[in-house]
């Protein structure tokens, strides 16, 4: 289990629990929830929760913040003045990483006075041969990783690091300006490389994942976060790969984790093409038994030749490679893959032996770990014109335990599940343009007439026509990015949080500001707190985020909450396929405490 607790007797406090963050979203059941917060509360968020300081950064940080309690590096190795006299012996430090390739390890509890003097080191991936000036500029392709220009100009770790606190190690992915993806292992003692850099490559059938030939470009985006389980280091691929190409935008790379030796490449569909495993940012779970679970986007579905497009999968690693054990499509997979509603939006949840996904339909679907539910074909392929909002139902197999319409729009990332007073377990889910909305689990399915949301929604689209990607399209990408909070189940203590965008859609639009909000996880019809104004422009604040890093959620650990952002301010405009200018933008980690 990589979200570990330590109890550590602090000789200046009482003892209190102290937690690491190594991995996205706690920990590799990927629920979301830390609920060792000892500091945060309903009661003290509301009186006097904010933004506290920021951290200095190179680029936009899309990768989730990692938190290591107690961290102890050598002196020598210490960048920061007041970092060398207060952390000298041990301190805790917030890990990011950002699009410009750099990995930084701050203090996570003492305000900067400077940009660098809480800063403990900074290490900047390149295979030493490629440009080390950042991605910058046409070069960098990102016209084909990023069809809306929202990531220029940089390309650089996009894919949530995760860490192994046994060996002190960091493993991360960047791209470079040569085209290819390398893996690291950084200590993450000192910040310097032990292992790597080693550059992913592989084959799969006919199809070579890395071209070697002058203007290939690479197109496949490494935006799922790592996974590490049972020494293995799982590595997953997505991307748009062309209309009308044959070719896989799906991958998994499995390395030792020790060595960074290759152990195995998989791909959901080696005989057909698609399937991405990005999974708006979310990593594969994976539970104490050696099962990995992860959900693909649109691609061919064939399961007697191992294709599983728009599919929630079950895998293990036996002997030298991965096998399929369980799989899930919906009964409208082939209505999905033509209307571009993939099933890969999302990443799944386990929780109680059982596992719950969703994706761009806005439906969430519930199983058994012990048995996915196959697949069972509806009446399709339909025709264009039955795309949403026409979308006609159909009839799944017996073994899916529960589906239901969760949310309005889309559903990016995974919904949280919770478990709070009285051993009442709480998900929770955030679609485009809508509500966040809290369902019951009673009885081995959730409640659905028992549902809570908030009264705050996301407005319509419609009011931001510099932002519209097309007429009454009317969501803002990509919904709420959740993260939950509690000390255990102790009530009065449980916060949901989600981070929104303010002002726009912040998948076709730069510029988009971000919205920090708490909510009262037994009861989300009571807002907590807002970093925006409660004004109907929801104005800025002495709070206030920043830009939107989109498909980030809020890290809390030990009273304070970290917000990778995007920068501080830029104008708000949809730029489309050309490419904007160098805008003259604040990168920074936002952090948040009780004042």
């Amino acid at each position: 289990m990589l979200f570990r607790i330590l109890l550590c007797a602090l000789a200046a406090i009482p003892a209190v629990a102290q937690v690491d963050v190594l991995t996205r979203r706690y920990n590799n059941l990927r629920n979301g929830v830390n609920d060792h917060e000892t500091v945060l509360n309903q009661k003290n968020v509301a009186a006097g929760f904010g933004k506290l300081w920021t951290l200095y950064a190179d680029a936009k940080i899309m990768a989730q913040p990692l938190y290591v309690s107690n961290l102890v590096v050598p002196a020598a190795n210490i960048y920061g003045a007041t970092a060398k006299v207060k952390c000298a012996a041990g301190c805790n430090a917030v890990i990011f990483a950002t699009m410009k390739g750099t990995v930084y390890a701050y203090m996570a509890d003492q305000k900067p006075s400077s940009i660098n003097d809480t800063l403990l080191w900074a290490t900047y991936l390149s295979d030493g041969t490629a440009c080390k000036c950042g991605a910058t500029g046409p070069q960098n392709g990102s016209g084909n990783f990023d069809m809306w220009a929202v990531d220029d100009p940089w390309w650089g770790v996009l894919g949530t690091p995760v860490i192994d606190r046994a060996s002190n190690s960091l493993y991360a992915v960047a791209w470079t300006n040569d085209q290819q993806y390398r893996v690291y292992n950084l200590n993450i003692t000192t910040g310097t490389i032990q292992a790597g850099p080693v550059t992913i490559q592989g084959t799969v059938g006919d199809q070579t994942f890395a071209g070697n030939s002058n203007g290939w470009i690479q197109r496949r985006k490494q935006r799922a976060a790592l996974l590490l389980a049972n020494g293995l280091l799982y590595v997953g691929f997505g991307g748009d790969v062309g209309q009308g190409q044959n070719l896989l935008a799906g991958w998994l790379f499995v390395y030792d984790a020790k060595n960074l030796a290759l152990k195995t490449l998989w791909s959901p569909t080696p005989k057909g093409r698609n399937a991405g495993i990005w999974m708006a940012g979310e990593a594969p779970a994976a539970d104490n038994s050696g099962n990995i679970y992860l959900q693909t986007g649109d691609g061919d579905f064939v399961p007697s030749e191992q294709s599983f497009g728009d599919s929630i999968l079950k895998l293990q690693f036996q002997g030298t490679g991965l096998s399929v054990t369980g799989y899930f499509a919906p009964c409208d997979q082939m209505l999905l893959q033509q209307c571009d509603l993939d099933h890969g939006s999302s990443g799944p949840v386990l929780f109680n032996n059982f596992i719950v996904g969703g994706g761009k339909n806005g439906k969430l679907y519930l199983m058994s770990t012990a048995k996915l539910a196959g697949y069972q074909a509806g009446p399709f392929p339909p025709s264009a014109a039955m795309c949403m909002p026409g979308e006609p139902d159909c009839t799944d197999p017996s073994d899916l335990i529960q589906k239901w319409p969760a949310a309005i729009g889309h559903i990016h990332g995974s919904p949280v599940v919770w478990n709070g007073p009285n051993n009442q377990t709480w998900l929770y889910v955030m679609g485009e343009g809508d509500h966040l909305r809290a369902y019951p689990f009673q009885n081995g399915t959730f409640n659905l007439p028992a549902m809570k949301k908030s009264a705050w929604t996301q407005p319509n689209l419609n009011n931001v026509p510099v932002c519209q990607t097309q007429p009454n399209h009317g969501m803002w990408m990509p919904g709420g990015f959740l993260s939950a909070s509690s000390n255990g189940t102790m009530p009065g203590t449980g916060i949901v949080w989600a981070l929104v965008p303010a002002n726009g859609d912040g998948n076709s639009c730069r510029g988009v500001k971000a919205m920090l909000m708490a909510f009262k996880a037994e009861d989300v019809t009571q807002e907590v707190w807002r970093s925006q104004g409660h004004d109907a422009a929801v104005s800025d604040t002495l709070n206030s985020v920043g830009l939107l890093s989109r498909f980030n959620p809020p890290v809390v650990a030990n009273g304070k909450v970290f917000v990778g952002t995007a920068g501080n301010a830029e104008q708000l405009q949809r730029y489309g396929g050309s490419r904007p200018f160098m805008p003259n933008v604040n990168y920074y980690l936002a952090v948040y405490g009780i004042k």
